[in-house]
């Protein structure tokens, strides 16, 4: 079932990539609009050849690493700390709440004022654009585990802290590593925003450089490597994901397929 599914997601993209190709050499759309797939693919090699991709690349992934790791660093373990902890977490709610509804680039003019031009405030950017969310999101996969669960477990004998590290943490994991990969396509959103204002290299810098000269394809091309980039890295985490959770193959094994 699962590789019949993959085969169909493949197709899909297929056609989506022959109707990309087919409409514009059709005339249903301008061409200087939306250029066929092939002269985007074409545009997109000669970049690549050039090493202009690469760095502008290289600039954009390295960015979103820092900030998204930074964020991780931070989020994850505060995160944690106030699911446990209702007052704590009470005693924060007001601020996250008040923080959470600011977009990435409203905070672009603040971190140009602060950091200037360069990696640190796109670095900046992503960090904030993603904090709040992975915050609120630990938060919930905390206080979401069963605390029957916990109680059972202090019950035959486990001390608090071995009740969070065999039973909160690991009944939080999947969660916690969903929430990860979730993440990381914002980050990827922050990255683009911020390098259109505050950086003089990086994806989000080419596209913007491209929309000034018209070239439509040079955009698209971006767009690729951009969503090429995420879906590598979104494939790496799904790895880590399959081999952290393995005990869940065990228990799917078990249920029924209405269940």
């Amino acid at each position: 079932m699962k590789r019949q599914a993959e085969w169909r997601g493949g197709l899909l993209l297929a056609v989506l990539l022959i109707a990309w190709e087919v409409i514009p050499r059709l005339g249903w759309v301008d061409p200087l609009l939306l250029p066929p797939f092939s002269r985007v693919g074409t545009r997109l090699l000669t970049l690549a050849v050039s090493g202009e991709l690469v760095q502008h690349a290289a600039a954009s992934l390295g960015r979103v690493l820092t900030g998204y790791g930074l964020a991780l660093a931070v989020a994850l373990p505060l995160g944690f700390l106030l699911g446990l902890s209702e007052p704590a977490e009470q005693f924060a709610r007001l601020t996250v709440q008040l923080l959470r509804p600011l977009s990435p680039p409203a905070w672009i003019p603040l971190a140009i004022l602060w950091f200037g031009i360069g990696n640190a405030p796109a670095i900046f950017i992503i960090f904030v654009g993603t904090f709040l969310t992975l915050l609120t999101g630990t938060i919930a996969a905390v206080r979401g585990v069963d605390r029957r669960l916990v109680q059972a477990a202090r019950t035959l004998g486990c001390s608090r802290r071995s009740a969070i590290l065999r039973v909160v943490l690991p009944a939080a994991l999947p969660e916690l590593l969903t929430l990860v990969r979730l993440g990381l396509g914002l980050a990827w959103m922050c990255v683009m925003a911020a390098e259109m204002v505050a950086v003089s290299r990086g994806l989000g810098f080419l596209m913007l450089e491209a929309r000034n000269l018209f070239r439509t394809d040079t955009v698209l091309a971006g767009m690729l490597t951009v969503g090429c980039l995420g879906l590598l890295l979104d494939g790496i985490l799904r790895l880590v994901q399959a081999r952290l959770l393995r005990w869940q193959v065990g228990r799917r094994a078990y249920e029924m397929p209405g269940d």
